[in-house]
């Protein structure tokens, strides 16, 4: 049987415990969505489930980067350019 979840011992770890399930939320539904565009944009490759899966953290870590304060779009595809030529460990 599962256990049930343990209360946060203070603010810090609520916010850590919200991010986390909001991330699981958010991954789940981009990688839905993310599938769903290769079947309605001309052309679009097929993004599998492990494929759109894998994308997703990545693409809403860029989400957020446009979103913040100092952020935009360009800052988003800045940080998606420099991720790309990143050495893979």
């Amino acid at each position: 049987m599962d256990e049930a979840p343990s209360r946060p011992a203070d603010t810090q770890e609520f916010i850590a415990m919200w991010n986390a399930v909001t991330a699981e939320h958010l991954t789940h539904k981009l990688t839905a969505t993310l599938q769903q565009l290769g079947d309605r944009i001309p052309n679009a490759p097929v993004l599998r489930a492990a494929e759109a899966e894998a994308l997703s953290p990545l693409l809403i870590h860029a989400f957020q980067v446009a979103a913040s304060r100092d952020g935009g779009v360009h800052a988003a595809v800045q940080f998606l350019a420099e991720y790309g030529a990143a050495p893979t460990p």
